[in-house]
């Protein structure tokens, strides 16, 4: 099957799941489209809370966007998930810098599955979903429409400007995993770093969204975690030390936005300087993230918020 076959029929899974779905192409749009849930599907807008816009893809990303959906549903009249960006690995107009980043370790019918299980997540959860170029004039239209307070971002291809960066009134945050504090794994390529080097640590970075690219302010680090194989042996296997790195996100997201959520409660507006995980995460978890990687574990590590979050509002 052809790339862009694999377009087509991911299109196809998407409205053969609820023909009620629209699914809309703008003629001035460089690639991509706006999803938009069947009726059947969307939620009711809760008018006090904050809007959340999800800029994610891949396992990373839906991981992410998993946790938000936890929080508007354990935390109601909080926040709204307006609207979910994501990557478009299927579509070959579109330029995510897909040869350079985690893209490249899937066949194209597994990219499909990845871009295929976050749009349902959002539709099924009545959120619109944008495949496109941010950087287009349609985009800014929408943005507007969305009117995001808050924008987090996780393992998305596309450099992200200074209008969207401007525009939500509690910031915009991308969750990387890598210890830029270090100034260790910036870029599309966190995990091939850690091979290079041998590391025996990293750290997920929360940090500020800047025109440059993961350079934006620290706000934040998860405890260190552990790379290596029993023993001290290391592996080359991207795949596994990335799944390794899921583990803090979730929790990392929840306290980022319980932090926004208690700052609007205080009437205190602008981004987060600071969040101190260390103090965050109970020593067990710490534990936890320092027991070596076990390669029995690859693919059983799902990207589904745990159980254990604490939501501190």
């Amino acid at each position: 099957m052809e790339k862009s076959e694999y377009r087509t029929s991911l299109l196809k899974s998407v409205k053969q799941s609820n023909k009620g779905r629209e699914i809309q192409v703008p003629d001035d749009l460089k690639w991509g489209e706006l999803i938009l849930p069947a009726l059947n599907e969307r939620k009711p807008h809760q008018e006090k809370a904050l809007n959340v816009l999800a800029i994610c893809s891949w396992t990373l990303g839906f991981l992410t966007f998993e946790t938000l959906k936890l929080i508007e549903r354990r935390l109601p009249g909080k926040i709204n998930i307006v609207g979910l960006v994501t990557d478009d690995p299927a579509d070959v107009r579109a330029k995510i810098s897909k040869k350079r980043r985690f893209w490249r370790y899937y066949e194209p019918g597994q990219q499909e599955e990845f871009e295929l299980g976050i749009i349902e997540a959002a539709l099924t959860f009545g959120v619109p979903c944008y495949t496109g170029d941010v950087k287009s004039s349609y985009f800014r239209k929408l943005l507007k429409e969305l009117n995001p307070d808050i924008i987090l971002v996780s393992a998305f291809g596309q450099l992200i400007d200074k209008p969207i960066i401007s525009y939500p009134r509690y910031g915009i945050y991308n969750m990387h995993p890598a210890d830029l504090l270090h100034h260790y794994g910036a870029g599309p390529q966190p995990w091939e770093d850690l091979v290079d080097r041998r590391a025996e640590t990293t750290r997920v970075t929360l940090h500020r969204v800047s025109e440059e690219i993961d350079s934006g302010d620290i706000v934040g680090q998860s405890p260190s975690i552990n790379v290596r194989l029993k023993g001290g042996g290391f592996t080359d296997d991207v795949r596994l030390i990335g799944e390794k790195t899921l583990l803090p996100v979730d929790h990392m997201v929840a306290e980022l936005i319980c932090t926004i959520i208690r700052r609007n409660h205080d009437n205190i507006e602008g981004t987060i300087d600071r969040i101190n995980f260390e103090e965050y995460f109970q020593q067990d978890f710490k534990d936890k993230l320092m027991k070596p990687i076990d390669p029995s574990n690859k693919g059983k590590i799902l990207p589904l918020p745990s159980e254990e979050i604490r939501f501190t509002v």
